[in-house]
Order: structure tokens, then sequence, then C-alpha cells
């Protein structure tokens, strides 16, 4: 069991280095944020780069998303499966939204990775995309350039991430009772799926002829 007083002192860094990031947090401010002294620290994780992976992996473990196991079913259709894959990653990526540091903290090791997290956080995606590419050898034709199945996976989650990234711009633009109705994970995964179905369309595997 995580000690409270280790918990209260990983709760506190985290917002600060979701917002500085590692190197530019001091220890000292994160000790005056949980009311600790710098041996609390050293005690519980050694150092700050101890804490850091202390504070990303409760991060990282709420964060991942949701891999496809197991066989396709293709006793159902190919697009009911597909949907509900991406509805699932579509909730989990939303779900970080109750703690908005935590959403802060994985965006910036996306785009600026610490060697001691930021590497195995990169590994994870590119795994987890490679399992997404294969899952869509049952829709593309073999001949389908390899360019376009890859552009199709980073424009479903590029559509994901950026619906959630911003998330702020909705309330400015767009009335309450439309972003309740057609702006939930559910209906943006719904919307993207389609879309992808649209534009990918051309390069769908045709039918075996008996």
């Amino acid at each position: 069991m995580t000690d409270t007083v280790q918990m209260r002192i990983i709760e506190a860094a985290g917002p600060i280095f979701a917002q500085k990031g590692f190197v530019a947090t001091t220890v000292r401010e994160v000790c005056a944020a949980a009311k600790v002294n710098q041996a609390a620290i050293n005690y519980y994780f050694g150092s700050k780069e101890g804490l850091y992976k202390e504070v990303f992996a409760s991060t990282y473990s709420s964060f991942t998303p949701f891999l496809f196991a197991g066989e396709p079913d293709q006793s159902r259709p190919f697009e009911d499966r597909f949907y509900e894959l991406i509805a699932q990653r579509t909730k989990n990526i939303f779900a970080t939204e109750l703690i908005a540091w935590k959403s802060q903290l994985i965006f910036r090791e996306l785009h600026d990775p610490t060697p001691s997290c930021g590497e195995k956080l990169q590994e994870y995606i590119i795994q987890d995309y490679k399992v997404i590419n294969r899952y869509l050898d049952e829709y593309f034709d073999p001949s389908t350039p390899e360019h376009i199945r890859w552009k199709s996976i980073f424009s479903i989650f590029g559509s994901i991430f950026f619906y959630k990234k911003c998330g702020w711009l909705l309330p400015k633009i767009v009335l309450e009772d439309i972003r309740q109705e057609s702006f939930q994970p559910e209906q943006i995964a719904a919307f993207v799926v389609q879309t992808f179905f649209t534009t990918a369309a051309p390069y769908r595997k045709q039918p075996t002829k008996e």
C-alpha cells in the first residue's frame, strides 16, 4: 500500500511536472506544494528523476488505452467491430479529462519525451498502432499502398486527440445542447469511423467470388 505522504508528494508533483516539464521543475517547489522537506523526496523516491518516474507511472497506467485482444470475430460485420474498437479507445482517451494534469503530462511526453519515460510511451504507441494496422488487414485490399493504411490510422487518432486537446474551444463556438447531444465520445468515434470508411472505400477488399 502506498504511504499517504508518498501519495501526497506524487499528487502535488504531478501538476507541476505537467505544466513545467521535468527539467524546469525544482524539488523545492514540489516540497512546498506537498508540504514536506527534501528528505522526504529522497526517502521515498531517491531523487527528482525517481519521483518523476513514479508520477509518470501512475499517469501511464490510467492513460493506457484498451488494446484489441484476440482474433477478430468475423461472424459480425467489420464496420460494427471496428466502431466498437475505436469507440473504446475514444472513451479511454477522453477519460483522462477527469484529471487534466495527467492528460497534459502525457501530451508533453509525446511531444518532448524524457529519456526515462518518453521512450516507453512511444514504444507502447508504436506497438498499439501496429495492432490497428494488422486489424485493418481484414478491410484493405492487399494492393493498398502502405502509406494509405498509415495515413488512415493517423487520421483516426489525430482527429480523436484533437477533439480532446481542443475541448476548451467547443464551449466558445458550439451551443451546450449540441455539445451534449453530438460531441460525446461515442458520437465522436462514430463520426471519425464513418469518415474513415468514406475516404478508404476505394481501397476496400472486394468480396471473394465463389
